[in-house]
């Protein structure tokens, strides 16, 4: 109640001179606006940097894979990968003019020209922007035209070299007894290049979409014997592009819904209260609309004044500024047309007493708002960059809900200046309507002050969510995203997913090893413990046999008639075999220098580990972390795992921590400010715990539902923990005001006042942010059918727990819900 008067007060303010604040409001959202078409926003749709702390693993990672490419020179990676099938299900891949097809096909797109450089004076293809990696699949080939009896999965070998095909063949079938490749229904190949420039970077978009033409070309031929699936980052970009675009649609739909709603409910007060006529309640409805447009705008304009892009995590946060602005509009209506006939001596008296009486909860309810500004120090940029927003965003709403909608309101829903006291000849005149819902609200608070069956329907309700959800589900919570989620069904993109997540990763998952400071091979001691290194890791779940291991120990053990687990290798032959015919192609594996041009130096290497069993960026992320935690313990060699999906994998890894963090933060702040607005510790307490059990059951019935954290839905928990003060505050902070009105009131005396003040802004509002995002379920794309149903659980658990927190409310003595701080004497 500390703040009440002062809010009043400004009511009193903006009631005064109601045109003047309609018009600042409107002339900060002009210019907001103008200054976002001044200085358009950016976009950052990448998952490349800002989704990970500073110092995640795998930003290091990635920067040693760099490096052992490009001799250290600035670059990013660009994959593209080309899988192919036989048309002719009994065929194989592995030979024949399925792979004759296979290999005149990979030959003539490396030759493809992309475009005319006029600078260069030639054409350029892709031998000009692949550097050292343009000969990746070549052993592929090789080892085909060495195997005249052909070749064995996933070990060839050729007299006395062995090659790896492995990782290019997928739904093999082999004979057990000699392991000799007998099918293979699907090949691979892959592309890797590295760009230091824009320019680099739009020839390889480039080359892809060149690619993709031949590829479409090639299917649509009648005598083709392939079928032939391109997937890359061009072509999975559009087509995500392409279901963002369908997914905006349904959210279009959600918001006309929501805005009907709002109509409705407007239209519902005129009746309750036998107020408003209907141009009165459409200017008030067109006011209510405004608010969530001028705050989101106002917002963002900050947003992009301070630099900050738009990336995939602010797609939601215009929901926010509609949920929260209708929820206060409604609450700051419902309060003018309630005590509308009270006598007052000027409208911005009326004003002053709204702000008196449901202001203070509504500032609790927007408190998350200051915690998410703070939260701009969150150490991974995006995530705090759109906290930062959402704070904004709440902040903007109370204050052009102040200075408005509440003048609009006042001149659009003008009060009685004043009406005669009621002498003992008056009679009360009770509208009908109004009249059906106190005698329901009396009924019901009757019911729940002497039922004990309500009150241990409460109880019990609220163990099982502290059990199930909270308890099991908050700790399975887990970060993890499949691509096809954010895909049309029939996208053609689809199937490239399926093959890369469905049948390559399962079957053949490499991680590369970079180790960049390799042991003296000839020092017993040095090279012990990088073998001890190598043998953790082959004792990791799925680790397939070492012989499938790609490293040029392997092939140098070969070439010398030696064996990898001997106690030394000899360096002196290391000339000989890099020279070596076929081991020559090590040199893009291995980095090194000769001393006196005899004595090798090996200065990095590539140590290429395979596994099976894998099936999603989950379970790739904690396969990283248990490569990390093995090369963690032998810091020497300075060893880096990687993957290209490694980045992302670290992104997956660090989101719970995102959605239970700035959570908590959020919800302890509202927990701070409730404590001093309400004035009293008790309720606070219930409040709090209320609040943050809405937000962990919403996140661990979702978790238990197999809905994971990702990137797109981890800002809409964050919209979940912003919004849940508003199902609960409301409730302790009008029980608790009733005993300040009336200090010896009745426990269901003070629940009829709490409900007469905002049962039906809270359900209505509940109804507004239920239908925002209710079509999106009927959407193709999984990632926002997944919202919806989180949005939908949200809900529905904040109108049982809404209902738990009122029945602990009229459990709680009186004593300790009186006026004092902590325990109100008793008379």
């Amino acid at each position: 109640m500390i703040l009440g008067p002062s809010l009043g007060q400004l009511g009193s303010i903006v009631g005064s001179r109601p045109w003047l604040w309609i018009s600042m409001s409107l002339l900060v959202g002009a210019m907001s606006f103008t200054s976002l078409l001044l200085n358009p926003p950016k976009t950052e749709f990448g998952f490349e940097l800002g989704y990970t702390t500073a110092d995640a693993p795998s930003i290091m990672e990635m920067r040693a894979q760099r490096d052992f490419f490009t001799d250290g020179k600035e670059g990013n990676p660009w994959y593209q990968a080309l899988f192919a099938e036989p048309r002719d299900s009994k065929k194989s891949m592995h030979e024949g003019k399925e792979y004759n097809e296979l290999k005149a096909f990979y030959r003539r797109i490396k030759n493809l020209t992309i475009r005319y450089d006029e600078t260069l004076g030639k054409d350029i293809t892709y031998y000009d922007l692949c550097g050292s990696t343009c000969n990746l699949n070549e052993l592929l080939f090789t080892t085909e035209e060495w195997s005249f009896f052909g070749m064995n999965y996933p070990i060839t070998k050729l007299l006395s070299y062995v090659s790896n095909i492995g990782k290019h063949f997928y739904h093999v079938r082999t004979d057990n007894a000699t392991g000799k490749l007998l099918n293979a229904n699907k090949a691979m190949l892959v592309f890797m290049a590295f760009y230091q420039t824009k320019e680099v970077k739009s020839d390889l978009t480039l080359y892809e979409e060149v690619v993709q033409y031949a590829v479409d070309d090639y299917n649509s031929r009648g005598n083709s014997s392939l079928i032939l699936t391109l997937h890359g980052e061009r072509g999975m970009s559009g087509a995500v592009q392409q279901g963002m675009s369908h997914a905006f649609e349904y959210l279009g739909y959600g918001v006309a819904l929501s805005v009907i709603i709002l109509f409705g409910v407007l239209l519902f007060f005129s009746i309750l209260f036998s107020q408003l006529t209907i141009f009165r309640i459409i200017f008030l409805w067109i006011g209510a609309m405004i608010v969530p447009l001028l705050a989101f705008i106002t917002a963002f304009s900050i947003y992009n004044f301070l630099g900050y892009s738009i990336t995939p995590l602010t797609i939601f946060t215009p929901f926010l500024a509609l949920m929260h602005g209708f929820y206060t509009v409604i609450m700051l209506t419902h309060t003018w047309l309630s005590d509308s006939e009270l006598r007052r001596d000027s409208r911005d008296e009326h004003l002053l007493e709204v702000f008196a009486t449901c202001m203070p909860s509504l500032i609790v309810t927007s408190s998350p708002a200051a915690a998410l500004i703070v939260c701009l120090v969150y150490p991974i940029a995006n995530y705090a960059a759109v906290s930062f927003l959402m704070g904004l965003i709440m902040s903007f709403v109370i204050v052009f809900s102040v200075f408005f909608f509440s003048p609009a309101m006042l001149i659009i829903c003008p009060a009685q200046d004043f009406t005669p006291l009621p002498t003992g000849n008056n009679k009360e005149v009770v509208k009908p309507t109004l009249k059906k819902v106190e005698s329901l609200r009396d009924c019901y608070c009757e019911h729940v002050d002497r039922s004990k069956c309500v009150k241990i329907v409460a109880v019990v309700l609220v163990l099982i969510l502290l059990v199930v959800p909270v308890y099991f589900g908050c700790t399975s919570v887990e970060g993890n995203l499949d691509y096809r989620q954010l895909l049309r069904p029939d996208n053609p993109r689809n199937y490239g997913v399926h093959l890369m997540s469905d049948v390559v990763w399962p079957t053949w998952f490499s991680i590369m090893f970079f180790v960049n400071k390799p042991p003296n091979f000839s020092n017993p001691k040095e090279y012990g413990r990088f073998k001890s290194m190598i043998a953790e890791i082959e004792e990791i779940d799925g680790k397939l046999p070492s012989d499938t291991d790609m490293v040029w120990i392997n092939d140098f053990c070969r070439h010398t008639g030696t064996k990898p687990t001997d106690d030394a290798l000899n360096m002196t032959q290391f000339k000989s075999f890099i020279e070596d015919f076929i081991y020559k192609s090590w040199k893009d594996g291995v980095k090194y220098e000769f001393i006196n041009d005899t004595t090798p130096v090996i200065t990095s290497m590539l140590h290429i580990v395979s596994f099976q069993g894998t099936k999603s960026l989950a379970d790739k992320a904690r396969l990283f972390e248990k490569c990390r935690a093995i090369t963690n313990k032998y810091p020497e060699f300075k060893t880096t795992p990687f993957d290209t999906e490694i980045g992302f994998a670290d992104i997956i890894l660090q989101v719970p921590l995102v959605v239970a963090v700035i959570p908590l933060v959020s919800i302890t702040t509202m927990f701070i400010v409730s404590t001093i607005i309400i004035g009293n510790l008790s309720v606070a307490i219930l409040n709090f715990f209320f609040v943050g059990l809405l937000y962990a059951s919403t996140i661990g019935t979702v978790s238990l539902l197999e809905i994971n954290v990702n990137p797109f839905n981890a800002a809409f928990f964050l919209i979940i923990a912003a919004m849940s003060p508003s199902y609960t505050t409301h409730f302790c902070y009008y029980y608790q005001q009733a005993m300040r009105i009336k200090p010896r009131a009745a426990k269901r005396d003070r629940m009829n006042e709490m409900l007469r003040k905002c049962f039906f802004p809270c359900i209505s509002s509940i109804l507004c942010a239920f239908f925002v995002f209710l079509p999106c379920m009927f959407s193709d794309i999984d990632i926002f059918i997944a919202v919806a149903f989180t949005n939908i659980v949200f809900c529905i658990l904040g109108v049982l727990i809404a209902f738990c927190a009122q029945v602990f409310l009229n459990m709680l003595p009186d004593m300790f819900t009186g006026t004092h701080w902590f325990c109100s004497p008793q008379s």
